[in-house]
């Protein structure tokens, strides 16, 4: 067995310190035979490598996301707003005019009642339907 399969054996089952490691790491890079562990070490080599401006560029997008955010629930805020100031004015025009419509109907009843009365106390009352009995020329016999 040779000393690559022995480090190889001790990095699968987890036996390895991290300068052999660096070591398999130099044998399976340097190695031009591609097989699973140059893919796996070459995985590793290259996801290694952090981008320099990578936590700048997390804290942008985060504030960027944040400012949107904010501007979508402060249009949010004032469309509501503005829906329930709508609302409001809406139902005090609504009652406001039902109010008048009930006073104008009630002033018209009342009106109404008052002009049956007048008419009534004007007008003489109907004599009811009398049975003439008997009639002579001084004389006349009614019965009611």
């Amino acid at each position: 067995m040779t000393k690559q399969e022995k480090l190889l054996n001790k990095y699968y089952n987890g036996e390895t310190s991290l300068d052999e490691e660096k070591e398999l790491k130099k044998l399976f890079l340097n190695d031009m035979n591609h097989n699973s562990e140059h893919d796996i070490f070459g995985y590793f080599e290259n996801e290694k490598n952090i981008p320099v401006d990578l936590e700048e560029n997390i804290f942008v997008n985060l504030e960027t996301k944040v400012k949107k955010r904010k501007t979508i629930r402060m249009r949010l805020y004032s469309l509501s707003s503005a829906a329930a100031v709508i609302i409001i004015f809406l139902s005090v025009y609504l009652d406001f005019r039902d109010t008048k419509t009930t006073q104008i109907e009630n002033d018209f009843f009342v009106m109404e009642q008052a002009l049956f009365q007048i008419s009534e106390s004007i007008q003489p009352k109907e004599q009811e339907e009398m049975l003439v009995l008997w009639v002579d020329d001084n004389v006349e016999i009614i019965i009611n």
